[in-house]
């Protein structure tokens, strides 16, 4: 049977990056007819989406749990969103090309405010009334989640069901219950009654944010997806430690994970050694809030530098705090830039936010941190903070340049080595700040010039204050009036506020002065003698610590970090939670007796492969990568460039336009050893869907690359109009064109000649073109280029 067409294919070959709309992902899984369909919104593009870590331990706990088809979709880039707008097609599901419209449950991640808009708009672009009130029992039901909603009141008329917390014990069953029997209501009644969940439509209650006891390791994902597509984060994720108990009082994050929860060095480094193997990625992460406070840091770090150099891989580190950057022993190697957070130019301010460090210490990480092979330091800075004055202001100019002329001494650039980061304050729910008022935009736009006019070695780059408005505006937003708001903002044409480039200010402005009542909340700050709308949201620390550090906040008063002086009483601890986390196995990793890396070459194994379906819209850069990943899936011998990443040595023949088929694509894999039994098999297996290796076989170590051997390449075309095709083409310069007993074309076109892009020739004859493949690749004498394969190169090509 002729597999049904994808909703998005006539469009692809149209809007840019068309491979964040294709799937083809490695360890991608087919949803199960027959099963519930659960779609999880990302809320943003694709490659946004793809690297953020809660959606993926989302599906992965689902998928776990079972008795759920589960899919993804994330918001239409620029040209797609276009075309979904004008019904060209529906939005669909990046697996399969399944109606997001059509699940049963939709859940949307939201891990920040920014974001309201856009769920605003995909789900009145799914074709899905956007007021829960409205739907029928023919709609999907509506959840959300992510440290976005922990005050989930402006999106209250719109979701039908809020998940507030960490999903580890409660995804499976919420997301089984809202798809089991019984009516809507019947539904969301049961779901209502888990812990963590609110459903607005049943009233106001009080719920509490759900924490995961401790962090299983299988609740971990390990087969993570590796896009085709280049994402923010194209590594893969191990996450060390959850929450955070230094207490900065600007801090969400910190407030919404306590208590801390920590792996083990054992389970950590076992966790990135089967993420790495099962997804062939050369990088990986480790995730935490506050890295370099890990309690058996020099462990993990020990471990890790043997996981390295033993696999070929980099393994990156979060951003750092400059006070506990000692904390890394002189042999640690760093790579790239890293991230320090000072948060506030001055050490007056930086007590008042309880981060009380003094520059010395941020002056010697930076210091340490090229010592250890860093590449540049990026600082971060809030600007517009409540009590800053002008010199606080000025201090970031002047602590950036002191960490300019340390990196001039230890022999770095004088440009762009150190690069400083501007980020307006914004009052979060759940913080002792979040009584404090945001400054107007207009005053922190110019402290924001102030400290640009001041540098004169440092790269600043900064947030739109515009920006920062909205997100304060909801994320401090009530239940009736911001919500009005947001409907008509996003029937304005508001959505990714995030994007200062797509920020609709004229929207919002006018959105504003229609309810002033927001702007006021967020310029004037909110009353202290009143609970805030949001309280009925139980975070484990209470109004009472929360207003004691506002006060300390005031005065300038640091609250020691809980870990090192005892109990703090927020609240957010069960009474075993209390002590210090424990330090994990005493004993030390066991060294590795690491083999030298071998790069030579003995012998080059040459690869046919062809791609097809959705497969054929990703680039040439796309397959660079997805074959260097595909090989160290694979094992197979393959022998590698000099540094800290081995990378597989890989020629690559002529590059395929894109959307263009084929079954004569051509890789050689040099290799170190001759392949074992079972080597081409296994490589076979590691292809994601839409690629297929076709042949294969061993040359001698000195054959040329590919890429300089092909002249010419044969195709086969299926367009509307062959016989005006055939004119066209006959009468273009190096093309040689006949056709086939089945009524496409076939032709050879010479390499390099300005006629090899028969799509574009076709084009602009008015001709339209359903597919093209390339069938063969011939060497300067006639002969085969990439080794035969089973594929009859003059099939069918529907």
């Amino acid at each position: 049977m002729t597999p049904s067409r994808h909703p998005l294919e006539s469009l692809l070959a149209e809007v840019p990056k068309p491979q964040q709309y294709i799937g083809c992902e490695w360890n991608s899984v087919r949803p199960t007819p027959g099963l519930p369909d659960v779609t999880l919104v990302y809320p943003d593009i694709y490659e946004l989406g793809m690297s953020n870590y809660g959606l993926a331990v989302v599906r992965h706990l689902l998928l776990s749990a079972g008795g759920l088809s589960v899919r993804r979709a994330y918001a239409p880039g620029p040209g797609m969103e276009e075309r979904l707008l004008a019904g060209e097609a529906p939005w669909v599901c990046i697996e399969d090309g399944f109606r997001v419209a059509d699940s049963s449950v939709i859940g949307f991640g939201v891990p920040c405010e920014s974001l309201f808009t856009n769920v605003l708009f995909l789900i009145g672009l799914a074709g899905i009334p956007q007021r829960s009130a409205e739907r029928t029992e023919e709609h999907p039901v509506i959840v959300a989640g992510g440290g976005g909603v922990s005050n989930p009141l402006p999106l209250s008329p719109f979701v039908d069901a809020f998940f507030l917390g960490e999903a580890e014990e409660r995804a499976g069953e919420l997301f089984l219950t809202l798809t089991g029997k019984g009516s809507r209501e019947q539904r969301l009644a049961a779901a209502a009654g888990l812990p963590g969940v609110w459903v607005p439509a049943l009233g106001m209650r009080p719920v509490t944010v759900q924490k995961a006891p401790r962090l299983l390791p299988g609740w971990a994902p390990v087969r993570q997806l590796v896009p085709l597509a280049e994402i923010t984060h194209d590594r893969a994720v191990v996450e060390i430690a959850r929450g955070c108990t230094r207490g900065c009082r600007f801090c969400q994050a910190t407030q919404l994970t306590r208590p801390v929860r920590e792996r083990t060095p054992q389970e950590v480094l076992e966790l990135l050694e089967s993420a790495l193997s099962a997804t062939g990625w050369e990088d990986a992460g480790l995730l935490s809030l506050s890295f370099s406070d890990y309690s058996c840091l020099p462990l993990l770090l020990e471990g890790v530098a043997q996981l390295e150099q033993r696999l070929g891989a980099t393994v990156s580190m979060p951003s750092l705090r400059p006070d506990s950057f000692a904390r890394l022993s002189s042999g640690t190697r760093l790579s790239g830039r890293i991230t320090l957070a000072p948060e506030a130019g001055s050490e007056r301010l930086r007590r008042k936010l309880n981060k009380p460090m003094e520059d010395r210490e941020i002056l010697g990480a930076v210091e340490s941190a090229f010592a250890m092979g860093a590449k540049g330091v990026k600082l971060y800075f809030m600007i517009g903070l409540p009590g800053e004055e002008e010199d606080d202001v000025e201090a970031i100019a002047s602590l950036s340049e002191r960490c300019c002329e340390i990196a001039r001494s230890m022999g770095r650039p004088r440009k762009g080595s150190v690069s400083v980061a501007l980020s307006p304050f914004v009052p979060k729910p759940h913080t002792p700040l979040q009584w404090a008022p945001q400054m107007d935009e207009g005053e922190i736009w110019r402290r924001i010039c102030r400290v640009r006019a001041l540098l004169r070695n440092a790269r600043p780059v900064w947030n739109d204050p515009r920006t920062s408005l909205v997100e304060a505006v909801l994320g401090l937003g009530d239940g009736i009036e911001t919500p009005l708001a947001l409907e008509e903002a996003v029937e304005a044409g508001a959505r990714y506020d995030a994007w200062s480039e797509r920020l609709r200010w004229d929207v919002w402005s006018s959105v504003l002065e229609r309810h002033p009542l927001l702007l006021d909340r967020v310029r004037s700050g909110l009353d202290r003698g009143t609970e805030p709308p949001w309280a009925f949201v139980r975070t484990g620390a209470t109004s009472g610590f929360l207003r004691r550090e506002y006060e300390r906040f005031v005065e300038g008063t640091p609250t020691p970090d809980c870990r090192q002086s005892g109990c703090n009483d927020c609240g957010a601890c069960r009474p075993e939670d209390r002590a210090a986390p424990q330090a994990g196995e005493e004993k030390r990793c066991a060294a590795l007796t690491l083999p030298p890396a071998e790069t030579g070459v003995r012998a080059v194994l040459r690869v046919r492969w062809g791609k097809s379906g959705l497969a054929r819209f990703s680039s040439h850069l796309d397959m660079v990568r997805m074959w260097s990943r595909a090989v160290r899936r694979s094992g197979i011998p393959a022998a590698t460039r000099g540094g800290i990443v081995r990378r597989a040595r890989l020629r690559f023949g002529p590059a395929l336009p894109l959307g263009f088929e084929s079954t004569a694509e051509v890789v050689d894999i040099l290799l170190r050893g001759e392949p074992c039994d079972g080597s081409v098999d296994a490589l076979a297996s590691s292809l994601p869907e839409g690629f297929e290796l076709l042949g294969a076989s061993v040359l001698e170590a000195g054959r040329p690359a590919p890429d300089t051997e092909a002249v010419t390449a044969e195709y086969m075309i299926c367009c509307g109009d062959a016989a005006r095709a055939l004119e066209v083409l006959a009468s273009s310069y190096g093309v040689d064109v006949e056709r086939s007993a089945r009524g496409h074309l076939r032709a050879r076109v010479i390499l390099g000649s300005a006629s090899a892009r028969l799509d574009r020739l076709l084009s602009q004859a008015g001709i339209p073109v359903s597919l093209i493949r390339r069938t063969g690749l011939y060497d300067a004498s006639g002969g085969h280029l990439v080794p035969p394969g089973h594929r009859d190169e003059g099939e069918d090509l529907s």
